[in-house]
């Protein structure tokens, strides 16, 4: 069974549809999108009270500047989007690929990420704020001038991402996968003069 073409987004369900090259405006109480795909839209200027994604593609698509304050993300996959400025703050995501996106600017507070994986993303100066995680992978992404506070990076592999002028507390460097190049330049963190 094919999905349903939608044109708009009329109803707090959205099930098993295709929203294609759709501009969604205005403020809506809240949405449930399940089982679905997404391409070339334009949220940009919606305004979400609440919102719960799963298993849903959303590709080419403009969700920037978007607050995702306290929803729910499982089984989505994103790929080439502009999703700068989203602020994901006391939110789950679960099973979530971002594959060449623009991040830049996104504000992860309070979150659980379970299951994450951020890919070729530009992700300069975005803040990762006292995050729960439980397997996040970092391929190839931009994270100069990025923010970690309050956030064990123990077991976290960053050794193909730029992360100069990150931004981190010496406390929670403890474990963290990096490179010899990397490691040279986090020495300054440390106050470590190296000859």
């Amino acid at each position: 069974m094919g999905k349903t073409k939608l044109k708009e987004i009329k109803s707090d369900l959205v099930e098993n549809a295709l929203l294609d090259n759709v501009k969604v405006v205005g403020f809506h109480n809240y949405v449930e999108i399940i089982d679905s795909t997404i391409n070339s839209c334009d949220f940009s200027e919606a305004i979400f009270q609440g919102i719960d994604i799963t298993n849903v593609e959303i590709n080419n698509s403009n969700l920037s500047n978007i607050d995702l304050h306290d929803h729910s993300l499982k089984k989505v996959k994103f790929s080439n989007c502009n999703l700068t400025g989203i602020f994901f703050s006391d939110s789950y995501l679960e099973d979530v690929i971002f594959e060449n996106c623009n991040m830049r600017y996104c504000i992860f507070s309070d979150t659980n990420l379970r299951n994450i994986t951020f890919s070729n993303c530009l992700m300069n100066e975005s803040s990762f704020k006292m995050i729960k995680w439980k397997k996040i992978v970092f391929n190839n992404c931009n994270l100069e001038e990025t923010e970690i506070y309050k956030m064990s990076l123990e077991k976290l592999d960053l050794s193909s991402c730029n992360i100069s002028k990150i931004m981190v507390s010496v406390n929670d460097l403890k474990g963290l996968i990096v490179s010899v190049d990397q490691a040279l330049s986090l020495s300054l963190l440390l106050g470590i003069k190296i000859k």
